[in-house]
């Protein structure tokens, strides 16, 4: 926990409303239970019929259809500033440990839906490729290497070698 909650790598903290704000929260958490089967209202239980029509809807078995969650699909948000939002969110008046409350939950924030979600739980938008989470982000490694064969080809002999080895490794990572 940094020692100003409310900054985030030097920057003012901006954060969603419905995590800090439990009537939204509770308001687009509920829309998404109408409109988008968002649960089962407790996971730890098993629920046949929310699975059942979970594996109608995708048309593809139970257990199948039980792999979705929310802590897996591509919207489920779990970067460091959107943690630290939920964090500062949870009870501010200091009665709830909002770590314990997170971990227990495995909350993260729906991207698509916009509230604090359970990551047991899921809804008919699952998307897979998630969670989002901090250094996912693939940097240009591709173009900061071409600029580096480009320098060393300019250069001596000893470089130019380097440059043909890199040149050699980017090709096998386009393999």
């Amino acid at each position: 926990v940094m020692n100003d909650e409310k900054r985030f790598a030097g920057k003012a903290l901006e954060c969603p409303l419905a995590t800090k704000d439990v009537f939204e929260n509770t308001k687009n958490r509920d829309w998404t239970i109408e409109n988008f089967g968002y649960g089962p209202l407790n996971p730890d239980f098993p629920d046949e019929g929310f699975w059942e029509k979970k594996a109608e809807l995708w048309k593809t078995d139970v257990c199948t259809a039980q792999t979705a969650r929310c802590a897996n699909c591509a919207a489920f948000d779990k970067s460091g500033r959107i943690l630290l939002c939920i964090q500062n969110g949870i009870n501010e008046e200091g009665a709830a440990d909002p770590t314990k409350v997170m971990d227990l939950a495995n909350l993260g924030y729906c991207q698509l839906f916009k509230f604090k979600c359970a990551g047991a739980r899921t809804c008919d938008a699952w998307v897979h490729g998630g969670p989002i989470v901090d250094g996912e982000e693939v940097p240009d490694v591709k173009g900061e290497m071409g600029e580096i064969i480009e320098q060393l080809h300019d250069a001596s002999d000893k470089h130019k070698n380097q440059a043909i080895r890199l040149t050699s490794l980017m090709e096998d990572m386009n393999r």
